[in-house]
Formats: structure tokens, C-alpha cells, sequence
């Protein structure tokens, strides 16, 4: 939580104006299908390459047991252990990316449809959860009464309290930014993934996105 603590900040809606040189935004609503594409294109790009090294160490910690195992001329039980933990840290490894994949799909259910805002600067990238603003302002709209009561009010603040939004800096070398036509992939420290359609920006505004972050992130701004 230290890395995410210095990398992503919470800005609520009485903070301090943005330092960075603003971009565009957009604003777009949360489908399942489309996070998982997204968080395929994550892991196909840093946790199977991740997994391919941990696997070859396994299988040579593996090899490096069944030669103990052969070459033992007394029934030593220490390269049966080596070898049989092996197995099991080789399992859990190849284990660990499809539950992850599992335990995303679940969670999704409980966000879908949910309205996200996107706000991309030069400096940092903002995604703020944007549903319970706008239900509350049809409530508002709704609302016909002249007299405020006190009580009242303060359960209207309440309501109003949104989640604070997650500010994500790009001036670090743990933040990638994968570019594909139809979402931006953003990657931080190789393990917190945020996907943001491009269906919520004008064309230009995308384009104008890859100008200025390829420029500004290098090789961290990846088209895939």
C-alpha cells in the first residue's frame, strides 16, 4: 500500500486546482466484457511473461531434485520434499493468474453500469466515480419542496459525499500506459490496472491524448 499511497492520491471536490496542463475527458459507463478484455491485455503483457520466468525456475529446482533423487545412495527424504514443494509452488504460481482473472469477474457484477469520468492532464490521470453525483442532482430536480428542514439537509450532504476520486501521477517509472484502439490500459507498478474506454472521449480528444503522453511518458506510452 506504500507504492499506491505515494502514486495514487485522493482529490475530493474541494481540493486544490490541477497543476498539470489538462488534456481532455471523457465519461463512460463500466461493462464487464470490456474491463476483462483489458485486464487480458494486462496480463498477456506482464503477468504470463512474469509466470514463463517463475516457471522455468520451478522446473530447474524440479531437475535439480530428481538428480538428488537418483543420485541419493540412501532413502533421503530431504530431494523428496525439494521436489514435492516444487510442485506445489509450481501449481500455486500457474494457479494464481486464473483466480485473480475469477475473483475480478465476480467483483465486476457488483460495477456494472456504474458511471465513470476520466480527466487526463499532462502530469496525472484522474477517474472519478460519477454515478451518485448525478443521481442525487435528479433527485434534486425532482424535489419540490420550498422549506428546508436542518436534519434534512445534513442527510442531502451526506448523499452528496461521493467516493473521493483516484488520482493516478505519471511523472514515475512504475506507471505504463498501454494504447489500444478501442481503451487505454493504465498500469501501475505492474500490479493495479485501471481500463478506460476510448467510447467516452471524442476522436480528437484521444488523439490529442497520444500526442501529448507519448511525448511526455516515452516508452512507458505503448501502443498494443
Amino acid at each position: 500500500m506504500g507504492i499506491l499511497n505515494e502514486m495514487l492520491g485522493d482529490e475530493d471536490n474541494n481540493s486544490a486546482p490541477y497543476e498539470g496542463e489538462f488534456i481532455a475527458e471523457g465519461k463512460y459507463e463500466s461493462l464487464s466484457e470490456e474491463i476483462l478484455e483489458g485486464y487480458k491485455i494486462y496480463q498477456k503483457k506482464y503477468v504470463f511473461k512474469s509466470l514463463a520466468l517463475k516457471i522455468i525456475i520451478v522446473l530447474f529446482a524440479m531437475a535439480s531434485s530428481i538428480m538428488m533423487i537418483m543420485t541419493s545412495k540412501e532413502n533421503e527424504i530431504m530431494p523428496v520434499f525439494c521436489l514435492m514443494l516444487c510442485i506445489v509452488i509450481g501449481i500455486w504460481f500457474i494457479n494464481q493468474p486464473i483466480m485473480n482473472r475469477k475473483n475480478l469477474k465476480k467483483g465486476l457484477e457488483m460495477l456494472e453500469g456504474t458511471q465513470y469520468k476520466a480527466e487526463f492532464f499532462t502530469d496525472k490521470i484522474i477517474i472519478s466515480d460519477i454515478s451518485s453525483g448525478e443521481e442525487n442532482k435528479d433527485t434534486e430536480k425532482s424535489n419540490d419542496t420550498s422549506v428546508n428542514d436542518p436534519q434534512e439537509e445534513n442527510e442531502d450532504q451526506e448523499k452528496d459525499e461521493r467516493p473521493p476520486a483516484t488520482v493516478i501521477h505519471l511523472d514515475s517509472s512504475i506507471v505504463n500506459l498501454l494504447d489500444k484502439s478501442d481503451m487505454f490500459v493504465l498500469v501501475v507498478n505492474r500490479s493495479y490496472v485501471f481500463i478506460i474506454p476510448k467510447r467516452g472521449f471524442a476522436e480528437e480528444d484521444t488523439e490529442k491524448i497520444k500526442e501529448k503522453l507519448s511525448n511526455i511518458m516515452g516508452v512507458r506510452y505503448k501502443a498494443v
